[in-house]
């Protein structure tokens, strides 16, 4: 029976250490979160030759911060910490990760799953297979901007052109479905 006790206590405290952890890292990064209409986000994605039949959004509205506190905020992610695991802890499962961090943790949403990315190698060009990361709108001087990101590494370039092919993993990646 007080095995039982310790158990239970560890999961409360647990709890409560996640929930209080949330709340330092909201207070240090000051967030001050700006929000969009779908539509805006369309606008912007059509403009970078993006075909909506491969956006999906979930919501009417969407929250994000500037670039400069997402690189911040990218920066003290733990996700890149994470090992690799193929089948368990690979490219979808870091994506996830980051995706689920930032909406519970900041409150961000507009920040997506990149899914089914082709990925080819950058000096032959050949097909390898595919891929999954996140991409994010964030602005940079007051300009709504669409960013990818590799939440395996942390980098990121901004994306000027759904059609480019991005070269930020030491592959070349081509966009393909995006779900918000």
């Amino acid at each position: 029976m007080e095995k039982q006790k310790i158990i239970t206590l560890y999961k409360v405290l647990g709890l409560e250490l996640i929930k209080r952890g949330i709340n330092f890292l909201k207070t240090a990064f000051h967030l001050k979160l700006k929000q969009t209409r779908r539509i805006n986000l369309q606008s912007i994605l059509l403009a970078k030759n993006t075909p909506l039949k491969n956006v999906a959004f979930a919501d009417s509205n969407y929250f994000y911060t500037d670039i400069e506190t997402m690189k911040d905020i990218i920066k003290h992610d733990w996700t890149d910490k994470t090992k690799y695991i193929p089948e368990q802890g690979d490219c979808d499962d870091f994506a996830f990760r980051f995706k689920s961090h930032l909406q519970e943790r900041f409150g961000i949403t507009a920040i997506a799953l990149a899914r089914g990315i082709q990925i080819s190698d950058n000096q032959t060009g050949e097909h390898i297979g595919y891929h999954r990361a996140n991409i994010f709108f964030a602005d940079e001087d007051n300009v709504l901007k669409l960013w990818f990101l590799e939440p395996q590494t942390d980098k990121i370039v901004e994306i000027k052109n759904y059609n480019e092919l991005i070269n930020l993993t030491g592959w070349l990646n081509k966009l393909n479905l995006i779900d918000f």
